[in-house]
């Protein structure tokens, strides 16, 4: 099945600020009077998630044909899927083990892979490098914080700004390799330096918050 029942799942949310929380309420219901009108009850968080998965081969087939227009609208429908899923499932209380998990492990493949083929035209291998390695770090310590505290790993601020820098960096590539921008190609790169960073700051929050957290009184 794609979706699991959320109220069978054993699982319990990281505990996250009183303001960010308020922000993500905020961003939640933005998201919910936007887009999820359109959305009918029965597609569920999940749902959108396999379709980011699908649309990595897709992006990926249509930068290696050079239709860079399709590829960069094609990231963008992808791109969109991750904010509307996780405004869909808090706000429809439909957060799933499979969601918790999933839905990161498509935004890793859907970046890393754009990322690859930037690298590979751009020359930004290392950066490549850094995120893919820096990911799956991010990715075992998920799986370590369920494991030990049965409490599953909650994207922070520093997390959430990095994927959007990703995102808004990668489009940015993509137009700067359409229209031969070497300009907007730089900003691009420092931008995705500057995530790079925060990506640290993300995985060095979330090692602290997993060796300091406190188990809950029985």
């Amino acid at each position: 099945m794609i979706d699991d029942d959320p109220a069978r799942i054993p699982l319990t949310a990281s505990r996250i600020s009183s303001g960010q929380a308020s922000v993500q309420r905020a961003f939640d219901r933005a998201i919910a009077k936007i887009f999820l009108w359109a959305f009918p009850a029965w597609i569920r968080p999940n749902h959108l998630t396999v379709i980011r998965f699908a649309l990595i081969p897709v992006v990926l087939i249509l930068l290696y044909l050079e239709l860079r227009w399709w590829a960069f609208g094609t990231f963008i429908a992808a791109i969109c899927t991750d904010f509307i899923d996780g405004a869909m499932a808090r706000t429809r209380d439909q957060i799933t083990v499979l969601g918790t998990y999933g839905d990161p492990i498509a935004d890793k493949l859907l970046v890393a892979a754009v990322l690859a083929w930037v690298g590979y035209e751009y020359l930004v291998v290392q950066i490549i490098l850094a995120f893919v390695v820096l990911e799956l770090v991010l990715s075992a310590i998920g799986v370590t914080i369920l494991l030990r505290t049965g409490v599953a790993r909650s994207s922070n601020v520093f997390g959430k700004v990095k994927m959007v820098l990703q995102s808004v960096a990668l489009a940015l590539f993509l137009i700067a390799g359409i229209l031969d921008l070497n300009t907007l190609e730089t900003i691009s790169l420092y931008m995705l330096w500057i995530a790079l960073a925060l990506a640290f700051v993300s995985g060095a929050k979330q090692i602290y918050d997993l060796f300091t957290r406190r188990p809950d009184p029985a």
